[in-house]
């Protein structure tokens, strides 16, 4: 559905958070009121992501399958996300490897100060990248992880054999405990996950433990358990001839003491010496035995096999500890040939690692090691340093207290009741309370645990609590209510509205912040991921106001797409909202897409995607007139529009004109004019919608005409133009838009041969009147301030020949006129316009917006606003083209007295009511003077009752 792309724009060097010049909002607020930086590859990822999306099917497939497709996007999206991480590592690497070379080379001063010069803040930069994506991949994983346990078709669980053999294994104990047990399975795989996590992003362990061994000073020898504290007691065996191994309590034993000389030192050299006789090790036995510690722990929080456990221990001589961690290390991956067990002796197992945890070893490593195998928290936790490393701690609990309690229900009553008496074990079901929400409670607890509460509010991993807590839904809608808060600080935003929950604060760390691209892309895909499956499940809160919060969010990444100039991917999101949400949030985002071909390839991605686009292009200029009313001032209509400068009129030039009468041009039209007019503009690319159109047409112009916006009504005039309407939809070939006689000829139906195309019903043409009416007003107006404009030259070229000011302008010959030597470019120019406002004057004078579907009191409102002014204005064009093209349009005023004196005429009325007559009246009277027709011209509007001095 992606394949056919509207042409973007040149993407802009910097992205600028403001929604358009601001339609509603002034700004979308993506970038909180400042300009930002893209990240460089956000582009990128935002296509990649977006493909795989569209790539789910719209039409309706069983549900089972539409699980599938999901289930697949999810693993899609985790081996994007471990690509970037890869490439992100390799690129580190080749950084690290450069800076080690120029470290060799920097002997020289050109070199010292090349490497001053490097960019630091890009490799703080990439660090800080690499991060953000390892955490990326880590909620993919989770998510693939956990979305086929939680949405799947359990319909029984696998049945549970009551009695066990004495020698069934380990691993069929586990896994006949899992297939009984969601929770356990939803909890094994949270595991999994931080175990992978820690494996894949954490420090090589042979790295890690590097410092401690160096601290050992036994170079390179990693085995041999403890040289220094062997060497010293064979050392004093030696000297004093003793043999055999020593008593700790004899009187010789104090003779055997550390190298500081301050501590008593073992005598013998089994594992558990120290903690059994209350000695010490030499110091860098010490580190030694915290480096093998150290690297135990590791090995199990990042899940490593019993395998790899085993050569590690064996590379260092100490299998023992191998064997010790052997029961139930709980790795990432199937276990393979462990060894035979029964209930029993994994119950006395755990117990056992439970004492050692608790009262036995010598080293905080040592007791985290026996607390992950035997299911403690507190000795665990002592070394904790990430969020990670807590929630692996009470998980790793939770899911050992559980198969443990399992086990003892396999047991015999008489062995279990031993068990428990005599042995105690930490038990986490007990600690954490109800196991449904255990995730949610141990979550909310590291906000506040002082190691962790900074982390736990960071937004990504806010948004990794609410997966394993398996509260997204609830997430989403608080994301969305914060994104609300935000969007509004400054100016109310009805793209990003705002929803009234005062236990959200604007400013919590929890969630992205607007401009967080990156983040606000992957809480996107989650929440469209999650919602479908919700759908799926029968869960549709669509009209919920859970869910018109969370529509922020993808209201929000929409105009992040804008911004990285990503047009053509927004229809997709905006397609996953309620309809009218989605057109709301499309149409205020499309404004910079001007193109028609790329407008047309937009709907049709659209209509791929399933949304209806003759409903788009009708809901855009209704929900903007909507949304944005025009003050009610009160302007009074007569007085507020003018064409004529403060002068006395004159014999050559009549009532002078103003030029620019319409103002100063804008740079650009205001937000809200500009996308009103192109919300008419994508009328034409669809079929049919005749009556919507121009509906819609009638009501941009009401807009524009009452606001006296005229700038804005002639845009309209120009891109928008009824002529153009009727050849595109009803291909009615109309040559020439400046002679308006073709459309009286339609509603007359004497249309010529010439114009036949489509045919068109009299209500048809009746829809499209008042739309054709205002825009010859605003085309005709058009013309008479160019014309004004023309005739301000001709006075400027003029005036410095002051004796020709006073010749008898009754014996004026035009066709010898000085104002000829403007050149004949110029008068043709005045000549065409003279023209143009001619025809654009007809419908003016005949029933304007007298005749329409509705009745409208704003019409009558615009005929006073503008009738009188313009006609008085017209007097003027005729009486300046009489006297500078020819005199032919001094007689233009005499019929154009003779309308006005019609008795069906309505445009008299309009001028009396506005007490103007009096002005058209001399308006005539100096055209009449020049054309020797005074009395013709009074004696028509006598003929009305219509009296020359009084205009009353």
């Amino acid at each position: 559905m992606l394949a056919q792309r509207p042409q973007r724009p040149q993407q802009p060097p910097r992205m600028a958070g403001v929604e358009y010049s601001r339609l509603e909002d002034e700004g979308d607020h993506t970038s909180q009121g400042s300009e930002m930086m893209s990240s460089p590859g956000f582009v990128d990822d935002a296509e990649r992501f977006a493909k795989a999306l569209d790539m789910l099917s719209v039409t309706r497939k069983p549900t089972a399958e539409q699980r599938t497709e999901i289930f697949a996007l999810v693993e899609k999206y985790h081996q994007y996300a471990a690509s970037k991480v890869q490439a992100l590592r390799k690129t580190r690497k080749s950084t690290s490897s450069t800076g080690l070379r120029r470290l060799d080379d920097s002997s020289s001063q050109d070199s010292m100060d090349l490497d001053d010069a490097d960019n630091q803040p890009a490799v703080a930069d990439s660090t800080e990248e690499l991060e953000r994506w390892e955490q990326e991949v880590q909620i993919w994983d989770m998510l693939r992880r956990l979305l086929p346990l939680r949405y799947s078709n359990r319909n029984t669980l696998r049945p549970v054999r009551r009695e066990v053999s004495r020698f069934q294994s380990a691993s069929e104990l586990w896994n006949e405990f899992l297939q009984s047990d969601p929770i356990a399975q939803e909890r094994k795989a949270i595991l999994e996950c931080l175990q992978t996590s820690a494996d894949d992003s954490r420090t090589d362990i042979d790295d890690l433990v590097r410092d401690y061994q160096k601290q050992a000073e036994r170079g390179d020898i990693i085995a041999h358990g403890w040289l220094h504290t062997r060497s010293a007691i064979k050392m004093q065996k030696n000297i004093n001839s003793w043999t055999g191994p020593l008593d700790p309590t004899s009187a010789d034993a104090g003779q055997l003491v550390d190298t500081h000389g301050s501590n008593p030192l073992v005598t013998q050299l089994d594992p558990d010496v120290a903690t059994r006789q209350g000695r010490k090790l030499q110091p860098q036995d010490e580190y030694f035995e915290r480096a093998i510690w150290l690297g135990c722990y590791e090995l199990l929080r990042r899940g490593r096999s019993l395998n790899e456990i085993r050569d590690w221990c064996i590379e260092r001589t100490e299998v023992w500890r191998a064997v010790s961690m052997s029961a139930m290390p709980l790795s990432k991956d199937k276990e393979a040939n462990q060894a035979s067990t029964d209930p029993l002796s994994t119950l006395l197992w755990r117990r056992t690692c439970f004492a050692l945890a608790r009262q036995g070893g010598t080293d905080d490593y040592e007791r985290a090691v026996y607390g992950i195998l035997s299911g403690d928290i507190t000795s665990v936790e002592k070394i904790c340093k990430t969020w990670d490393d807590f929630v692996f701690a009470h998980y790793n609990a939770l899911l050992r207290a559980q198969f443990d309690g399992y086990l003892m229900k396999r047991t015999s009553p008489d062995s279990t009741a031993t068990i428990h008496q005599t042995f105690p074990s930490f038990n986490a079901l007990q600690f954490h309370g109800d196991s449904s929400s255990a995730g949610e409670r141990l979550v909310s607890s590291l906000e506040s645990n002082p190691k962790t509460a900074a982390e736990a509010k960071t937004p990504l991993k806010a948004l990794q609590a609410a997966i394993i807590s398996n509260n997204l839904t609830q997430y989403m809608h608080d994301l969305g209510v914060a994104l609300g808060k935000r969007a509004n600080q400054k100016a109310p935003s009805h793209l990003i509205p705002e929803f009234d929950d005062a236990t959200i604060s604007v400013n919590d760390p929890r969630f992205f912040m607007m401009n967080d691209h990156e983040g606000l892309r992957v809480a996107t895909h989650v929440h469209l991921l999650i919602s479908h499956l919700d759908r799926l499940q029968g869960e549709d809160h669509a009209e919920s106001g859970h869910s018109k919060a969370q529509d922020n969010i993808i209201s929000t990444y929409v105009s992040i797409l804008r911004l990285a100039n990503l047009i053509d991917l927004m229809p997709l999101y905006c397609s996953k909202l309620q309809e009218e949400r989605g057109f709301f949030t499309l149409s205020r985002n499309i404004t910079r897409l001007e193109a028609p071909s790329d407008r047309t390839i937009l709907l049709k991605n659209m209509m791929k995607l399933g949304m209806d686009t003759a409903k788009f292009v009708v809901y855009q200029p209704r929900s903007i007139l909507a949304q944005n009313p025009l003050p009610d001032h009160g302007i009074p209509a007569f007085g507020a529009f003018t064409v004529f400068l403060n002068s006395p009129p004159t014999l050559k030039y009549g009532r002078p004109l103003k030029p620019d009468f319409f103002g100063d041009d804008p740079e650009t039209l205001a937000a809200v004019d500009e996308s009103l007019i192109q919300s008419l503009e994508w009328f034409s690319l669809v079929e049919g919608l005749w009556d919507e159109f121009f509906e819609a047409g009638t009501a941009i112009y009401k807009r524009f005409l009452k606001g006296f916006n005229l700038h804005a009504a002639r845009s309209l005039s120009e891109r928008v133009q009824c002529a153009d309407i009727f050849r595109r939809k009803t291909s009615l070939a109309i040559t020439d838009d400046t002679d308006v006689s073709w459309f009286e000829d339609l509603r007359s139906g004497t249309t010529a041969v010439s114009l036949q195309g489509d045919d068109l019903s009299p209500e048809q043409v009746a829809v499209a009147r008042n739309f054709f009416e205002m825009e010859c007003l605003v085309r005709a107006l058009d013309s008479m301030e160019t014309i004004a404009s023309s005739e301000a030259m001709a006075q400027e070229y003029v005036a410095p020949n002051a004796a020709n000011a006073e010749m008898n302008l009754r014996d004026v010959d035009t066709s010898s006129s000085p104002t000829e030597e403007l050149g004949r470019d110029f008068w043709s120019h005045v000549g065409n316009e003279i023209k143009s406002i001619k025809s654009f004057m007809g419908p003016i004078l005949n029933n304007w917006l007298l005749e329409s579907i509705q009745d409208d009191n704003d019409f009558i409102y615009l005929r006073d606003a503008y009738l009188p002014e313009t006609i008085i204005g017209y007097v003027s064009v005729l009486h300046f083209a009489g006297t500078s093209l020819s005199r032919d349009n001094l007689l233009e005023c005499m019929e154009l007295a003779s309308i006005i004196a019609r008795k069906d005429a309505d445009v008299a009325a309009v001028l009396m009511k506005a007490g103007r007559m009096k002005e058209i009246v001399e308006g005539f009277a100096n055209c009449s003077d020049l054309s020797n027709s005074a009395s013709i011209v009074v004696g028509v509007l006598k003929a009305r009752g219509i009296r020359f001095l009084e205009g009353a």
